[in-house]
């Protein structure tokens, strides 16, 4: 009976840790669609609320910061310029922790002159009270 009982337990243990991986999964890939989604829109204060306070992005180019990538961002909006229409693929989600999660996936931006930008991200999110926030980018 106790091995029937330890069975049970261990089993509702991997099925409920099973459901917060899915969970995770489920809320990332729905931030990263309401991201794009945004981004498409234009909604600079929908994008900022996207990213952790401390958010970091590192490029080719070094490392830049929140406040620097919000710059960059409202400097293309006043120009005018074209962002490109954001897209993810292939994206997959790896819980870290409790509070932490991965994702990593093709991105693409597609411009009005029918260029595009394709590469690979990496992200890694913090949850908070407010749901998963972008802390740390690499693309």
């Amino acid at each position: 009976m106790k091995f029937i009982t330890n069975t049970v337990i261990a089993f509702v243990c991997l099925a409920s840790g099973g459901s917060v991986l899915a969970d995770t999964e489920t809320e990332i890939t729905t931030a990263l669609d309401y991201f794009a989604e945004v981004w498409n829109e234009g909604d600079l204060d929908a994008i900022r609320g996207y990213y952790h306070s401390d958010f970091i992005l590192v490029t080719d180019q070094g490392s830049i910061t929140l406040g620097q990538r919000i710059e960059d961002l409202e400097a293309i909006a006043q120009a005018g310029e074209d962002r490109g229409e954001l897209g993810f693929s292939q994206v997959t989600v790896k819980a870290v922790e409790k509070n932490h999660a991965l994702a990593y996936g093709a991105i693409s931006l597609k411009f009005k002159d029918g260029s595009a930008i394709e590469t690979w991200f990496t992200t890694v999110y913090l949850k908070t009270p407010f749901g998963w926030k972008a802390i740390l980018t690499h693309n």
